[in-house]
């Protein structure tokens, strides 16, 4: 398990699974049990690993599983600072982190960490609403995350915090987008990531699905979300990033404050099209034929898209491989 920003990077695992495991639109490390990995243990596997000729140059070294940084201090130090004395050409080390271990970690822990050689912490924020949070079970407030993002940052550590639009679903989906939007604000982290919420099979939100207690947004609801969210960013000075092939949008990219009103124009541009441009469009992104609005205006592209339209199906819940 790692980011796409993080798929060249070299993995090395530093904790197994996760520690808390209880979010219920996760489909991942369930069953699992959490552990901690011996240090020692770590260190060997890193010297081992850096004699490989295909690890001679790692560009990137990301710490795996679902929160690294719940390893303590003390053990994460000497680990870190083995990656960057075994790999000297990555550019970065990074790693996963809940913002509640980040709430409970002086500055000056994570400031060692820092200067250990840790430069990222991707954080899965998920949403700013408490509302929203404590449905999908992410044990964590809003008051905690703003205190571990902003812990993170005056540390001088690179903070990614992921948002999912459509996790409050039908329900919770205007205040899900305002109070996000106004806690990334407030956090003004380096990146914004978008996850689009999908209640996918085998996870506790699909059983709520079933049991009548969640409905999901539609592709439009969730374009509309993104739009309400991004009205509460135009002064950030984070990079908005589409980058995972579960979002609708791709190229929703930009920097903030510079292209806020680019990444409106892109969404405008989605809105604008007429209702059955906007369903081949959704059709074509989910069967994988195009990747971007303007391809739907390319003859082939489009006819292509056309012909194998009735192949889409919404499928709720959705098989997990749609994450993966």
């Amino acid at each position: 398990m790692r980011p796409p920003s993080e798929r060249r990077s070299l993995l090395i695992r530093v904790v197994r699974n996760c520690p808390w495991n209880k979010c219920a639109f996760c489909p991942a490390y369930k069953n699992e049990k959490f552990s901690i990995r011996d240090p020692r243990e770590v260190i060997a596997e890193i010297e081992l690993l850096a004699k490989l000729p295909e690890n001679q140059n790692a560009a990137a070294v990301f710490l795996q599983d679902g929160d690294a940084l719940s390893m303590p201090v003390d053990k994460l130090v000497p680990i870190i600072a083995a990656a960057r004395t075994n790999f000297p050409n990555a550019g970065r080390i990074t790693a996963y982190s809940r913002s509640s271990t980040l709430a409970v970690r002086k500055t000056g822990e994570l400031r060692r960490l820092r200067e250990a050689g840790l430069s990222r912490v991707h954080v899965g924020m998920e949403s700013g609403s408490d509302d929203v949070l404590k449905f999908i079970r992410k044990g964590v407030t809003a008051a905690q995350q703003l205190n571990g993002c902003l812990n993170a940052k005056a540390a001088g550590l690179e903070l990614c915090c992921y948002l999912m639009p459509g996790i409050g679903g039908k329900k919770y989906s205007a205040k899900h987008a305002l109070e996000s939007g106004r806690l990334l604000a407030q956090i003004d982290p380096a990146h914004i990531r978008l996850r689009s919420a999908f209640v996918l099979e085998g996870t506790p939100l699909a059983d709520e699905y079933l049991k009548g207690n969640f409905q999901p947004l539609t592709e439009l609801e969730t374009v509309l979300e993104i739009q309400a969210l991004l009205k509460e960013l135009k002064n950030n000075h984070s990079e908005i990033v589409s980058d995972h092939r579960i979002n609708l949008l791709l190229e929703l990219n930009g920097r903030l404050p510079e292209d806020h009103q680019k990444l409106q124009g892109i969404i405008n541009q989605f809105l604008a099209l007429n209702e059955a441009d906007k369903e081949l469009f959704i059709a074509g992104r989910r069967l994988g034929l195009i990747r971007v609005l303007k391809e739907l205006s390319e003859t082939g592209t489009r006819a292509q898209i056309e012909k194998e339209k009735h192949r889409y199906k919404v499928v709720i819940p959705a098989p997990i491989d749609l994450l993966y």
